[in-house]
């Protein structure tokens, strides 16, 4: 009898814990805000990653803009990996719907993620230059196609 009271209470306490897990963390997750910090404005990129963020399949969202493009990179739970392509056009269109005129670039790649991860920390840190990043989003959009 008391073996199926402890079972039952470890069962239970299993179940508790799994589902605070799902549901209080993603509360918590805040995209890097870049606009108050760079020298280069990001005010763009910051709004577009607040939009992209509200899907329930993203769980991450790195991204940077200069002029009128806008370049995003949403890390996407385990299992909705499968419907990439659905994200990164419902990403996009979002984005696109709230800045009409821009650009957008959406990549659910796991290289173009870390390279504008690189990107967001230059510029908070202010140690990067507008040509150069200019540069290396150029070179981000081509990897984008390939």
């Amino acid at each position: 009898m008391m073996k199926a009271i402890i079972n039952a209470m470890v069962v239970v306490s299993l179940l508790a814990g799994c589902q605070t897990l799902t549901g209080g963390a993603r509360q918590d997750i805040r995209p890097m805000q870049l606009s108050e910090t760079v020298i280069i404005d990001q005010e763009y990129a910051d709004e577009a990653k607040k939009i992209v963020l509200l899907m329930e399949e993203v769980v991450e969202i790195k991204g940077v803009s200069d002029e009128d493009n806008i370049y995003l990179a949403p890390k996407v739970k385990h299992f909705d990996r499968f419907r990439l392509k659905e994200i990164r056009k419902q990403s996009h269109d979002a984005v696109k719907k709230r800045y009409p005129n821009a650009t957008v670039h959406v990549s659910t790649d796991q290289k173009i993620f870390m390279e504008l991860e690189k990107l967001e920390q230059e510029l908070q840190k202010r140690t990067i230059s507008e040509k150069r990043l200019k540069q290396k989003l150029k070179k981000l959009d081509e990897m984008m196609k390939v």
